[in-house]
């Protein structure tokens, strides 16, 4: 759960790096930077609605004790919830041309939900420790392995057990279309370090070709947005846009 939560973490740290340095004129940097937000907000979406609909209840039902300590961390989505609705809220609208972009503006919106957002990402990795502790490690592991594979099938979707690449490519090209899997998918493999303790942690778990058609076939949808992902597809840590050359030369348009 630490590895997913690092996910989000990073994907965040980049917008807020980088939206300031964007100017309000630069309509094209811009709207890939409200593009990467849009897409790390459907990543967050999916995770924490699925721990709504599938994780918690089946610790519950497993674990008959942990009704009472889950309760914390499913009041504490509340708490963020209206921050981060008035974030999509003006991404969306951004993005459909309703209202210019206002990177100050943005980063007080994210401000308004992040302190909340992170407390729960830490009190909820206290939680399931607190679980184990209870000599539940084993059952809270085998519900956590099934929450994991119910999330892959919007990152991957090589749940389904085809033989044959081309059937597998031929899925991939489909998703590229699928706007939900081409926001999450990309936005997952772009911000886990997979050198992260060393390398020790196998983040996300899926066959070592799906990379490569997430990044040519699945990305393409938003292609513009993936500049700031903080790592490359396959997990390794890469400068970020604003300290590239490219990436510089682009900042600077709008700008006196």
């Amino acid at each position: 759960m630490a590895l997913v939560h690092n996910t989000f973490i990073r994907g965040l740290n980049s917008i807020y790096l980088h939206a300031p340095l964007i100017s309000s004129t630069n309509k094209s940097l811009s709207h890939d930077l409200l593009s990467y937000c849009e897409c790390w907000i459907a990543l967050v979406a999916l995770h924490h609605r699925t721990e709504e609909k599938f994780l918690f209840s089946a610790l519950e039902e497993q674990i008959p004790s942990a009704r009472g300590i889950l309760a914390a961390n499913v009041h504490q989505h509340k708490e963020f919830h209206d921050g981060l609705a008035a974030f999509e809220t003006f991404v969306n609208s951004a993005l459909a041309g309703r209202e210019p972009y206002d990177p100050e503006g943005l980063l007080k919106l994210i401000d308004s939900f992040s302190e909340p957002l992170m407390k729960h990402f830490e009190d909820e990795i206290l939680t399931l420790m607190r679980l184990e502790e209870t000599g539940q490690g084993k059952i809270v592991m085998k519900v956590h392995e099934e929450f994991e594979v119910i999330v892959r099938k919007n990152v991957d979707a090589v749940h389904i057990p085809f033989l044959y690449f081309q059937l597998v490519y031929k899925m991939f090209s489909k998703l590229a279309n699928t706007s939900s899997k081409a926001k999450v998918a990309p936005m997952t493999l772009l911000n886990a370090d997979k050198t992260y303790e060393d390398g020790k942690h196998a983040f996300p778990v899926m066959p070592k070709f799906v990379p490569y058609l997430i990044k040519y076939l699945v990305s393409r949808k938003y292609a513009g947005a993936w500049k700031f992902g903080s790592c490359d597809y396959w997990g390794q840590p890469v400068t970020l846009f604003m300290n590239t050359q490219e990436g510089r030369n682009a900042l600077a348009v709008g700008r006196i």
